[in-house]
């Protein structure tokens, strides 16, 4: 599995598998466009950490689904790397 490289890759592309194996990320336009907008506005951090949160507390405060969509493509890599090790054993 080829790491994602930036904040804005973790958090808008999802697991493209090719049959039961990793064939690479796929961006979701949208959540894209939601994390470059916010950077252009002035979110120049660059921590993965700090996305999280910030993506969790609006998902906590608005129960938005843009927030719930960023966090579950920053999961996407861990979710991956744990069902593997799951059915491998």
């Amino acid at each position: 599995m080829q790491p994602r490289q930036t904040v804005v890759e973790a958090f808008s592309t999802f697991v493209q598998f090719n049959a039961d194996n990793f064939g690479g990320w796929i961006v979701d336009p949208k959540l894209r466009r939601s994390m470059k907008q916010i950077l252009a506005q002035g979110g120049q951090e660059n921590c993965d950490r700090f996305w999280a949160l910030y993506w969790h507390k609006v998902w906590q405060a608005q129960s938005s689904e843009i927030a719930t969509a960023h966090l579950a493509a920053y999961l996407q890599e861990v979710c991956f790397w744990v069902s593997r090790k799951i059915s491998l054993n």
